[in-house]
């Protein structure tokens, strides 16, 4: 099992997530954070999960992304390395993704 860490961006990311549902419901909004991590954790065992994106720029090689399992229009991007996995964002499906990885 690789340990999985998390790009400053992708914090950033999840705690907005989590900051925008819990205006309406915070209990939602742990939900969703705990679905996320555990999604995450588990590409610690298989980081082959995700599929690769059909970014065309070749700066997008050897990223993959994989929905969350509960609330699947959640998207978590990553990479694998030597000795992680590295979570570069954590996107909702319906953004225009190619752009927010510039």
């Amino acid at each position: 099992m690789k340990p999985v860490v998390f790009n400053p961006v992708a914090v950033d990311d999840l705690e907005e997530i989590v900051n925008y549902i819990s205006q309406d419901n915070a209990v939602a909004a742990e939900d969703v954070r705990r679905d996320l991590l555990d999604t995450a954790e588990a590409l610690g065992d298989q980081p082959d999960l995700g599929v690769r994106p059909r970014f065309s720029a070749p700066r997008f090689a050897g990223i993959r992304f994989l929905p969350a399992a509960q609330y699947p229009n959640y998207l978590l991007f990553y990479r694998e390395l030597a000795d992680e996995v590295e979570v570069l964002r954590i996107l909702h499906g319906a953004r225009n993704l190619p752009p927010l990885f510039e």
